[in-house]
């Protein structure tokens, strides 16, 4: 969003004049650059993106940045990524000549997520600083102290020219009257009041005659609201002061009061002038952006902004402190099947269950989603911080009715204690989230506390991580192939590339160890490229009818490269593209869907084939088949296992048919026995892949095997 200047009163605040000048990064920086800025200065909340000319195309929020890195491994995955992946895209851009007012006026008009959003100040389309809307609230307070400080000024230049005023009294006296401000002066010399005008008749709600009777102390109480902006004044000197004033209908309304003495021609104390503004409004509406900043919306729990300062000063402060992490089970099947309000609603109870567990020292937050966390401010004895963790997770998994329905879900709780289990806000963070991820891998409804074996785990995990980044920098991974058959003549017409790590100490280590290692810290992209390009320059040596298979990660499509990266590797090879099958699953269409479709289409367009894999066990399978056009479908090896069972052989039986009816070949997976081949053969399978004709193999005997079966 792009707020122009107008013309307007030089006299006035404009955003210019408040824009704070902040470090700027290049979009093309890597995200180091931003986790060494914020870590450098904690106060430092806006990081702006500048490109050519300094023109800005993006910024950086603290909270959001920090909200995006939270999770397990999030420094690792994004310290190598480009800003550009990590910005706001669409940042609101103000030009440096709009008035302040306007933008505050626009900005408490809008939504009430802009009001948490920072922006970027411009001149002449070019950077000159960020802020946010607390700098503004706060600017367009000390715009309004610096105007009372013309006031005073005024006061002064009122003494000098007294004689020529008091000859248009008259003049003086409209004036006066129609200050917007509320206005009694004081005589200092006979201790009563001379001069009330009538906003300050409006303000307290009682005629002029019976003010003048009053003390300035008896029209303005003395309970303070907020907080000090300056010391009472001796004389000379002027103060501003917060009060709480009731009007005449018994309303209590914020006073913010200005004294102002005026010293007579020998230089005594002759006059005391007090200014009064009703700025109700004003601070109703920094408190709404103040609650807006820390306080969930939907549930009024805090939220991840307000968690994070909070744990961060316990941390800092040294104190005692358990953290757990709870994560809801099964809510997405509430938001499916029953719709989001209901949904909303299932969250407010949620809240309201995790209040009343909870003692009032607690802080209870809603981090996002169906994601909460509790900070408690001690550590228990291990008896009590199970029985806690237990009440959560059953106060949680009662049933809930909602609109007449009857649901129900779990929760799953993962805790960790500081300083015990670590020595700082973020690794106690990562550690409960990580006892939080165990737990849902034990069953879920459940809680789980870090231990030794848990943080044991996370080093080995890092340490293989490492390992992993060389033994792909220095090929020290190989690919193993396993052949896929065509029926009934059971010739090979592809095989699929399997990577291989022969670890030098823990010897052969299983993918499903490594592949997801290098998906959560981010070396799934250098790992997929290898794979692809060593199994391209493999399969280019083959003959030209047997095709070659490579499985790529939903992670992978994410790459803004990967479709380069795709032609890069059969360039490099000489490898046709209709030789290349890219295997995908169902989970490539659960986020992001239609970035992914567009990639899928355009290695469609190179001559790509585009497989896929484990069809039967995702979510909304015909929705797939419906929406994208694949050159191939493969039932998951679950189903073949349970050949020659008939429910088994129906479901099969379906997928072909359907398959057929849309012209689509079909490939079977898992098959290890005679009889599962014949059955597949009688339905009218295209392709199997199995034990019973081929293991995965090296590339020397995978070749002696095409050419023997080819």
């Amino acid at each position: 969003m792009d707020i122009s200047a107008q013309t307007g009163p030089s006299s006035f605040l404009v955003m210019g004049d408040i824009a704070r000048k902040g470090p700027v990064i290049r979009p093309s920086d890597l995200g180091e650059c931003l986790f060494d800025l914020f870590h450098a200065d904690p106060e430092l909340m806006l990081v702006a993106v500048v490109g050519e000319d300094d023109v800005p195309v993006g910024l950086v929020e603290r909270q959001a940045f920090f909200l995006k890195v939270s999770g397990k491994f999030g420094h690792s995955l994004f310290n190598r990524r480009p800003v550009s992946l990590l910005m706001d895209t669409a940042p609101v851009l103000i030009d440096a000549g709009v008035l302040a007012s306007d933008f505050t006026a626009r900005t408490l008009m809008g939504q009430a997520d802009d009001l948490l959003r920072g922006y970027i100040v411009t001149d002449n389309g070019r950077y000159r600083g960020t802020g946010s809307v607390l700098d503004l609230m706060n600017a367009s307070h000390s715009h309004a102290v610096a105007s009372a400080a013309r006031l005073e000024q005024a006061a002064e230049d009122l003494r000098r020219a007294n004689k020529r005023i008091l000859r248009d009294k008259l003049f003086i006296d409209t004036i006066v009257e129609n200050i917007p401000s509320a206005l009694v002066v004081r005589s200092v010399r006979h201790e009563h009041l001379v001069l009330v005008n009538r906003a300050a008749e409006d303000m307290m709600g009682c005629r002029r005659d019976l003010l003048i009777e009053k003390d300035t102390a008896q029209v303005f109480g003395t309970d303070e609201i907020g907080h000090l902006l300056v010391s009472r004044p001796a004389e000379g000197q002027q103060g501003v002061r917060e009060q709480v004033l009731c009007n005449q209908h018994g309303d209590p309304r914020a006073i913010a009061t200005r004294h102002v003495m005026i010293a007579d021609e020998r230089g005594g104390a002759r006059w005391e002038l007090c200014v009064a503004d009703d700025v109700t409004e004003q601070r109703t509406a920094q408190q709404q952006v103040e609650r807006l900043a820390h306080y969930d919306p939907l549930t009024g729990l805090a939220n991840r902004a307000l968690f994070s300062s909070r744990l961060d000063a316990v941390c800092t402060a040294g104190q005692d402190a358990t953290l757990l992490c709870i994560d809801l089970d099964y809510f997405k099947t509430v938001n499916d099947v029953y719709g989001h309000a209901a949904g909303d609603a299932l969250l407010r109870l949620v809240a309201e269950r995790l209040r009343a567990c909870s003692r009032p020292e607690d802080l209870v937050a809603r981090l996002g989603g169906d994601e909460f966390a509790i900070i408690w401010p001690t550590v228990p004895a291990q008896a009590e911080l199970t029985g806690r963790a237990r009440e959560i997770v059953e106060t949680v998994s009662r049933p809930y009715i909602i609109d007449g329905h009857h649901i129900v879900i779990g929760a799953s709780v993962g805790s960790a204690l500081y300083p015990q289990d670590a020595d700082n806000a973020d690794t106690l963070l990562q550690y409960a989230d990580i006892a939080l991820y165990r737990a849902k891998s034990q069953g879920r409804n459940g809680f789980q506390f870090f231990d030794a074996a848990l943080r044991d785990e996370i080093q080995t995990r890092a340490r293989l991580g490492n390992e992993l980044r060389t033994a792909i920098a220095s090929s020290g991974l190989t690919l193993h192939f396993q052949p896929l058959y065509s029926m009934p003549a059971n010739r090979i017409s592809a095989c699929e590339a399997l990577v291989r790590w022969h670890h030098p100490t823990h010897g052969m280590v299983p993918p499903d160890q490594f592949v997801g290692l290098a998906e959560e810290n981010g070396l799934i992209h250098d790992l997929g490229e290898w794979v692809l390009r060593a199994a391209c320059q493999e399969a280019a040596d083959w003959p030209e009818q047997v095709k070659i298979a490579v499985n790529v990660s939903p992670i992978q499509l994410r790459n803004p490269r990967f479709l380069s990266i795709v032609e890069g590797a059969l360039a490099c090879s000489g490898l046709a593209p209709h030789r290349l099958e890219i295997e995908i699953t169902e989970n490539i269409f659960v986020q992001n869907s239609a970035a992914n479709r567009h990639i899928l289409q355009q290695l469609g367009r190179i001559g790509c084939s585009i497989v896929l894999d484990d069809f039967g066990t995702g979510y909304s399978s015909l929705g797939y088949l419906r929406s994208f056009q694949f050159q191939k479908i493969k039932i998951d090896r679950s189903f073949v296992q349970e050949l020659p069972e008939r429910s088994a052989s129906g479901i099969i039986q379906a997928i072909i048919s359907l398959a057929q009816s849309m012209d689509i070949p079909i490939t079977a997976e898992g098959v290890e026995t005679h009889d599962q081949w014949a059955h597949l053969n009688d339905l009218g399978c295209n392709q199997v892949q199995g034990f019973l004709l081929g293991r995965p193999q090296p590339s020397d005997v995978i070749r002696q095997s095409i050419l023997s079966y080819a």
